[in-house]
């Protein structure tokens, strides 16, 4: 509950109310609009990590709501402040992240005259789940209150503007009172249920997906109760690596273009598709050859995500958690079935039996990120950039009991990992994080090395450097049978890393990576970059299609 003093501001009253929900720390960057509400921090409980790029100080927030699965806050000022930032509401917008954004602006009177107007509610409309403005001080409690519920109810970026005369005036008297929903577990319809257990009664090859869905919604335990009792593999999204430890003997790995090889023998012959809490998008199918000739169970909580890209023959809007488990107590057990997979899932190759090229002063990606995934923790959270470098921790990395993976899979944005591994790391710093990234996604962001050491954040940013933007070279390649504007010199990512008073390590073999091992032994407070010089001809896994 948050009380008005006698000298409180709409400011300070503000971030109270953040505290009062349940948030410790705000990410953003200072700006003309928001000065006077970053002022107040001083007299606030809450913890200011200032990024140096907007979209990284969003992409901060990204990584830290994730991983204390709860809403996150960002400020950031008006006009070139949002559009900067937008690249990464909106990443968090397609991956239905929870974050309340504080856009400070121009008093309300001077608005639309000053410098950097912009509409922002009307800017940020395509690109979040809703949009809103703070007019006068006495309607911060309900604004506010909308806004965090909304978050959370919606799971996506939520845009307050915050004037800077609602910021300055005297705080509204109303008590501040937080009134947070309770998780809504939605039942599975009873018709619905029936139809589910009819297929899987005359299913002969039954598997499970599970997506972002199923971990957002705790879902490990209930999967992993029905693919015992079905005889069924628990495939997953590359949003839904975790859901359960891949130690598991049910787990068979990634469905789609980084399909793994036990789903490789298990999912082409699938009649019933059990999808929880994922979408049927073109590369957890491989553009639609997977799951062609099942029958799908699709369940979801949102509804317009059913049948987004694949017509199911059940459709059930419910909680994952509480669906599976429904499912479960009603079908047959089947457990020839269960040893059958179980055995097919021991017995299948390694994605690295085949072996990795080898090549003097440069390393096989794969090989890469075997051995640095060999050399940290399992339950290590490990962050992802898009392009080429995508495919190597999807199949290389193994995500161990308690682990975590974020992947930016659904809007495909450069300069992801690094500010999510940050923003998650300052939220579990007792944890080890490991950010994959490509030396071209990196040099889109590469101040954000100075931001983990100012932080204190010890994040360690694996570079897989093939000196290109390299899933557009290899389709150039592909298609066009040359390169153009893909490729450059690389950049010394070691002494850039050292400038800002980083670690860093040039890596051209595994033994190279013995000072990962050092590093955690260091007990650091710094970055340790790691310049992997890849070898450019190695497409990631699953290439094509794209």
């Amino acid at each position: 509950m948050v009380e008005s003093g006698p000298e409180a501001t709409g400011s300070s009253y503000v971030l109270d109310a953040v505290s009062a929900e349940g948030v410790d720390s705000v990410f953003g960057i200072i700006g003309e609009g928001n000065a006077h509400l970053i002022d107040s921090l001083n007299e606030s409980d809450l913890t200011f990590k200032q990024a140096r790029h907007e979209q990284a100080a969003v992409s901060m927030a990204d990584g830290h709501a994730r991983t204390r699965h709860g809403v996150a806050v960002c400020t950031l000022t008006h006009g070139p402040g949002l559009t900067n930032g937008a690249t990464g509401i909106a990443a968090a917008d397609r991956d239905n992240v929870p974050i309340v954004v504080l856009v400070g602006d121009t008093g309300i009177a001077g608005r639309e005259t000053s410098l950097q107007y912009l509409d922002h509610p009307a800017f940020s409309k395509p690109i979040s789940t809703y949009q809103t403005r703070i007019e006068t001080a006495e309607t911060i409690p309900e604004v506010l209150s909308r806004a965090f519920d909304r978050a959370r109810t919606r799971s996506g970026p939520v845009i307050v503007e915050v004037p800077t005369d609602v910021q300055e005036a005297p705080a509204p008297e109303a008590t501040y009172t937080p009134v947070p929903r309770p998780r809504q577990r939605i039942a599975p319809d009873a018709d619905r249920l029936d139809e589910a257990v009819e297929l899987l009664a005359e299913a002969d090859h039954p598997v499970v997906l599970a997506g972002g869905g199923a971990m957002r919604s705790n879902a490990g335990d209930a999967l992993a109760g029905f693919a015992e009792k079905v005889g069924a593999p628990i495939a997953t999204t590359y949003f839904g690596r975790g859901v359960l430890s891949e130690s598991h003997p049910f787990v068979s790995g990634i469905s789609g273009t980084f399909m793994s090889p036990a789903n490789d023998e298990l999912l082409w012959d699938a009649d019933v598709a059990v999808v929880v809490g994922a979408r049927l998008s073109g590369k957890t199918t491989r553009y639609g050859e997977l799951y062609a000739d099942a029958d799908v169970i699709q369940i979801d909580t949102n509804e317009e995500s059913i049948a987004t890209h694949q017509l199911p023959a059940v459709g059930m809007v419910a909680d994952a958690r509480r669906a599976v488990e429904a499912l479960t107590d009603r079908i047959k057990a089947n457990p020839d079935r269960a040893t059958a997979v179980e055995e097919t899932i021991a017995e299948a190759p390694f994605p690295w039996d085949d072996g990795f090229e080898q090549r003097p002063d440069e390393i096989d990606p794969g090989e890469f990120t075997v051995e640095l995934s060999e050399r940290v923790p399992d339950d290590a959270i490990v962050t992802v950039d898009s392009g080429n470098n995508t495919g190597f921790p999807a199949v290389f990395h193994d995500i161990g009991e308690d682990g975590t993976m974020l992947v930016n899979g659904n809007f495909g944005t450069m300069g992801y990992s690094l500010p999510a591994a940050l923003g998650a790391q300052a939220t579990a710093p007792e944890k080890t994080v490991v950010c994959y990234t490509g030396d071209g996604a990196l040099l889109q962001v590469i101040q954000e090395i100075e931001t983990g050491v100012r932080l204190g954040l010890p994040v360690i940013v694996a570079i897989l450097n093939d000196r290109s933007y390299g899933i557009i070279r290899h389709r150039q390649n592909m298609i066009y049978e040359r390169e153009t504007a893909s490729t450059y010199d690389s950049a010394d990512f070691v002494q850039i890393a050292e400038g800002f008073g980083a670690e860093g390590a040039v890596v051209r073999s595994p033994e190279d990576l013995d000072v990962v091992e050092e590093f955690l032994d260091s007990d650091p407070e710094v970055p340790l970059v790691l310049d992997a010089r890849t070898i450019p001809e190695v497409s990631r896994p699953g290439f094509p299609p794209y």
